[in-house]
């Protein structure tokens, strides 16, 4: 059991290493009305990314979490979530934004990524994952699982 731990320690500390530094600006996705949004949008500033699919009941029990802390106005950071359509199990991009636009969430920004552009340059290996960006837009962290606004808040500070 203790070389099973150390061997997921190893390998999700690979990971949390792997992508770092790597630039996501310049990738082109599109939000939920088919705009096209460049993540270079948001240099300057840091970035919490929230990787995320429909079929992840982690990644939907943690929704309301996402939507309390991307309304909140003093924060030093932007809250944007990425979900992969036709990627690892999620929904083609119609059905997902169907979905979608009838759940609740007012204040969370979705884009979509259907190349899976974001999903190889952070090495995304399942969901929930976490990128955090830094204000030049490079990789600083990737985390995987489930985080609640404070442990999002320590990750990205």
């Amino acid at each position: 059991m203790k070389k099973i731990i150390a061997l997921l320690l190893m390998i999700l500390s690979f990971n949390i290493l792997a992508a770092g530094g790597t630039s996501l600006n310049g990738i082109q996705l599109k939000d939920l009305n088919n705009k096209t949004v460049s993540l270079s949008k948001y240099k300057g500033k840091k970035v919490y990314i929230k990787m995320w699919a429909s079929w992840c009941p982690i990644c939907l029990s943690g929704l309301q979490e996402i939507n309390t802390l991307s309304g909140e106005k003093n924060k030093n950071f932007e809250v944007i979530t990425i979900v992969s359509p036709g990627q690892k199990g999620e929904k083609p991009k119609d059905k997902f934004i169907q979905w979608y636009k009838g759940l609740n969430y007012k204040n969370i920004t979705v884009l979509i990524d259907e190349k899976g552009e974001v999903l190889k340059k952070a090495q995304i290996v399942g969901y929930p994952s976490n990128i955090i960006l830094d204000a030049n837009g490079n990789i600083a962290k990737v985390l995987p699982g489930h985080l609640n606004i404070a442990q999002i808040k320590g990750a990205v500070n």
